[in-house]
């Protein structure tokens, strides 16, 4: 069974931002407490490129991402949505690479594994410490959780 949870979700169109200030603000988003924070590329009247910045929170830390959004981004004015998060219960293990551990995820609903992932700062940890490639220890883990599950 999922878990079912009320959550805000706060959107505002921006069309005069540098892009470089966009991984910024999803930083301090996520740092004051937001669930989830994310931009999407739109077109706005007149044809000019925008973003849609949206982020989830709860209502608890609401405030506090529209003063993020205020401060960190050109935006004079936001919509919120009050919506339903449905999220499935999580699960850790973990599987080795060249002894380096790196966690997996697992997800289930009623009871069954749905979805099983990699966590990829430890990919990204175990990489550097080998000096392999991100790519190359992401598929010697994926392999690992195929012999696991065997």
């Amino acid at each position: 069974m999922s878990e079912r949870t009320t959550r805000t979700q706060i959107e505002a169109n921006v069309d005069d931002l540098d892009p470089r200030i966009w991984p910024r603000v999803i930083e301090q988003l996520l740092a004051v407490g937001a669930d989830d924070a994310w931009i999407t590329p739109i077109v706005m009247k007149k044809g000019r490129p925008a973003f849609t910045l949206g982020v989830l929170c709860d209502d608890g830390v609401a405030n506090e991402v529209r003063r993020v959004i205020f401060a960190e981004t050109s935006s004079i004015g936001l919509r919120e949505t009050i919506v339903t998060k449905h999220a499935l219960p999580r699960s850790f293990t973990s599987v080795e690479v060249e002894g380096y551990p790196i966690a997996i995820k697992r997800a289930d609903f009623d009871g069954t594994e749905v979805n099983r992932s990699v966590e990829w700062d430890d990919v990204v940890r175990v990489a550097d410490a080998l000096g392999m490639s991100a790519n190359d220890v992401l598929m010697a883990a994926l392999q690992a959780v195929r012999e696991q599950q065997a």
